[in-house]
């Protein structure tokens, strides 16, 4: 109860009513003096009325109220300001006695505390973490060459390298330790250059690093005696191809002069095999009677197509002989027609 009530916060929400009643009051006594002024103002004007003698009656009994309301509220607005201050006062006192608490206690914990941190038995409490901001790389540019030149710069940068080398060597002592006794001297050798080139790596990272590299080597192999085994035979291909266009070339050679002419002519004619024909797969309805007469049309074609046009069957004939034929044949056809005509 005394840690709720003595609170600053608390007081000050409990004396808060004070001031509204003191607002109150003085607004009671404002209307009052009001009043009167209002009496004296209408009093000239009606003096023998009823209701002003009324009137100043009553503004005699409210005058008394108030001074008597006033009396009361101030009583009392002071007893509660003593209250006020009797609360602020004890509030005072009790936070001046934490304190005192409070610096007894750090006596007597630097009193204590200090012998043991000075034995080292405890370690003293960083209250506030505090470090310096190191300097950018313009600041560094800007004090290169003076440090360069300074000699206890300089012989830090040496115990610096000394002291990283005696850890690598204490390191690198650790890790070949627990390397197993099976492994091949080579490898142990590869670690061991590997390790001065990057000090942070270990076995076990450099053995993964040499795993994943003999894969690579292995894939990159296949992949060269593939690409050869292709080449290879392309290459075969081509000199197949070669040898046969120097056959058919040689063989070319030998013909005739007219055999050669008959076979460029027979390149460049189109066999009617290799015309294509669309067939119309739609099938027509059609009665019997016109099947009889298409199918006798068709053969009635046939017979003057033998007649009229060269029979093609032997590819391998000559077209102009064939042509030379055809015209000698129709030459004594006419001649014995125009001998016939001339006999009648």
């Amino acid at each position: 109860m005394e840690a709720e009530l003595f609170n600053l916060e608390k007081i000050k929400g409990l004396t808060a009513p004070i001031k509204v009643l003191q607002g109150k009051v003085n607004q009671v006594s404002n209307f009052v003096k009001n009043l009167e002024i209002e009496q004296e103002v209408a009093s000239p004007y009606y003096e023998n009325d009823l209701a002003l003698k009324d009137l100043a009656d009553l503004n005699k009994l409210v005058s008394q109220i108030n001074k008597n309301l006033k009396a009361i509220s101030i009583h009392n607005i002071n007893k509660f300001l003593k209250l006020k201050n009797y609360l602020i006062n004890k509030y005072k006192h009790s936070v001046n006695e934490r304190l005192k608490v409070i610096d007894l206690d750090n006596d007597y914990l630097t009193q204590i505390g200090l012998p043991l941190i000075e034995n080292k038995a405890i370690s003293k409490i960083i209250e506030r973490i505090t470090y310096i901001h190191s300097i950018s790389i313009k600041q560094w540019i800007e004090l290169i060459d003076a440090l360069n030149k300074n000699t206890l710069f300089l012989k830090s940068v040496d115990n610096l390298r000394e002291h990283n080398k005696k850890n690598a060597q204490k390191k690198l002592k650790k890790e070949l330790a627990n390397i197993p006794i099976n492994v091949e001297t080579s490898i142990i050798e590869e670690f061991k250059q590997q390790f001065r080139i990057t000090p942070e790596i270990t076995y076990n990272k450099f053995i993964q690093s040499l795993e994943h590299k003999l894969t690579e080597r292995e894939l990159k192999s296949k992949k060269e005696v593939l690409l050869k085994k292709k080449e290879k035979q392309e290459f075969e291909e081509l000199k197949k191809q070669q040898e046969e266009q120097t056959e058919s070339y040689d063989s070319y050679m030998k013909f005739s002069n007219k055999e050669f002419e008959r076979r460029l002519r027979k390149q460049k004619r189109e066999k009617l095999s290799e015309i294509s024909v669309t067939e119309n797969k739609k099938k027509i309805a059609v009665s019997e009677e016109i099947s009889q007469k298409i199918e006798k049309y068709k053969k009635q074609l046939d017979r003057t197509s033998d007649e009229n046009f060269i029979s093609l069957d032997d590819s391998n004939l000559d077209p102009i002989n064939l042509i030379r034929e055809r015209k000698r044949k129709k030459k004594q056809e006419y001649d014995t027609f125009k001998d016939h005509f001339e006999s009648d």
